[in-house]
């Protein structure tokens, strides 16, 4: 079955079925149609819609900013609730906004230390933690068999590539797997980076703004890396992440197997 989903007015959206749990000498797979990410939703067309409607997709969640989701509103999909989750508080000097992050560069901020600081703050920024939380509580909720959450920010590289990887560790898919699939969004932003890449040329832009540009919109391992760095010197590792970073307890994890693999 192909993780892909092919609509026109949104890029990078992905299904995060079919990889393959292991939990001691048993293994399972995550389910289809039950937890999808992806990057804006606000262009879906309603051929989009129809097809995520009929795909299953009842809940959205934003992971974006509120003066993000002003400036573009997700599009509806047909039964879904929309829920409004910023990964940032308002008043932050981190942000992932990809138009924040853009402004630093041209201040003089380097574009790849501006991102290993993002994926710090995934871990070690209490709002955010609090979110992710939210985000598990969401999916903790989400029993019914065809029901399916989407999952967004912007560009669905880094605050939903960080929340993709928690779901994935949660249902005990190994790293190498959930580096692979965080990867999995440079090639699917290859339009969306070109685009940004011709403006910017297009506005006279000189080439350390253009490499900046390339540095916001790649996935990179050391990107990744940082957050689980800040895992390991706060919590040990992912299994104590969960249990006193986000506040899951055991029944919590077993739960949520139990619900997103076959």
């Amino acid at each position: 079955m192909d993780r892909i989903l092919h609509v026109k007015g949104a890029a990078n959206v992905r299904d995060l079925g079919g990889y393959v749990s292991q939990s001691g000498e048993k293994s399972a797979k995550v389910r289809y149609q039950k937890v999808i990410r992806s990057a804006g939703i606000q262009d879906l067309t309603p051929a989009d819609q129809t097809l995520l409607a009929e795909y299953g997709v009842t809940k959205v969640v934003d992971f974006r900013s509120a003066k993000e989701r002003s400036a573009a509103p997700d599009a509806e999909i047909l039964q879904a609730e929309n829920i409004f989750l910023p990964i940032f508080p308002e008043q932050t000097t981190t942000s992932a906004a990809p138009g924040t992050l853009f402004e630093q560069i041209q201040a003089g901020l380097d574009a790849a230390t501006q991102m290993r600081s993002v994926y710090r703050h995934f871990v070690e920024e209490a709002y955010s933690r609090q979110a992710y939380r939210r985000f598990f509580e969401i999916l903790l909720a989400n029993e019914a068999p065809d029901s399916g959450v989407l999952f967004h920010c912007t560009a669905g590289k880094d605050r939903t590539g960080f929340g993709a990887a928690l779901v994935l560790a949660g249902l005990e898919v190994d790293r190498q797997t959930i580096l692979d699939n965080y990867l999995e969004t440079n090639p699917n932003l290859t339009q969306t980076l070109q685009q940004m890449l011709d403006q910017a040329q297009k506005e006279g832009a000189p080439d350390y703004l253009l490499a900046g540009i390339k540095d916001l919109m790649a996935a990179r391992a050391d990107y990744l890396g940082e957050s689980y760095a800040a895992i390991q010197e706060h919590y040990g590792d992912v299994a104590g992440f969960f249990h006193e970073g986000l506040g899951l307890s055991h029944q919590d994890l077993l739960d949520f197997r139990r619900l997103y693999r076959e």
